[in-house]
């Protein structure tokens, strides 16, 4: 529980920070994470505060479609920064086709209150993908890179630690929980950690544009 309140504490300050890139008019890549991760913020306190309401207590129907927000989400932005045109176009194929993997697979193959494994796993590793591919960019790239202030490489690198870690178990969730509820619930505890450690490459995204000495 104690790891659970940290989590949810790197969330809100991510989304604090994400408030402040927004309002300072950063780059507009990084407003458009900005702008995901105050969705996702608000949502997770809308359900400690409405938890009650909820049929039986099933919070999956939330966190099937903010899915679908979260990966197109992403995508638009790694479209914004990724220079390959193989990988530009097949980011363009994703933001047409995904809403309709999506709905065939939430409603045809699993149901909106399970978990969809599915969208998980495919939506996961082609955002690694994107942020694999804009990393190995700035680490080819000609022109002299300064990580420190770079938003866009410390949100793609946070990315692909929490997937790293998230698409695994992620994707064995309904295994694990309906055949060895201990191993899932011992399991649980380095995905929270990765969610942790995403959150604050998110925050210090946003941040690290504010005190760039080429921007003051």
């Amino acid at each position: 529980m104690q790891l659970l309140h940290i989590t949810n504490f790197a969330l809100l300050l991510s989304g604090v920070a994400g408030i402040v890139a927004i309002k300072r008019n950063g780059p507009f890549h990084l407003r458009v994470v900005a702008v995901l991760v105050v969705y996702t913020c608000l949502v997770e306190l809308s359900l400690l505060f409405l938890k009650d309401l909820l049929t039986k207590g099933n919070n999956l129907p939330v966190y099937n479609f903010i899915m679908l927000v979260l990966y197109m989400g992403y995508a638009y932005f790694f479209r914004q920064i990724v220079q390959t045109k193989a990988v530009r176009r097949l980011i363009d194929g994703f933001l047409y086709l995904f809403p309709v993997f999506w709905f065939y697979v939430v409603f045809f193959i699993f149901k909106i209150d399970e978990w969809n494994s599915y969208v998980y796993i495919f939506g996961g590793a082609f955002t690694v993908l994107w942020a694999v591919t804009y990393c190995f960019e700035l680490f080819t790239s000609e022109d002299p890179v300064r990580f420190r202030y770079s938003g866009g490489f410390w949100i793609a690198v946070g990315l692909i630690f929490f997937y790293s870690c998230g698409l695994p178990y992620m994707g064995m969730f309904n295994f694990l929980t309906q055949y060895n509820q201990k191993l899932a619930n011992t399991l649980k505890i380095p995905l929270q950690i990765s969610n942790i450690v995403m959150y604050l490459m998110f925050s210090y995204a946003f941040l690290c544009q504010l005190t760039d000495p080429k921007k003051s």
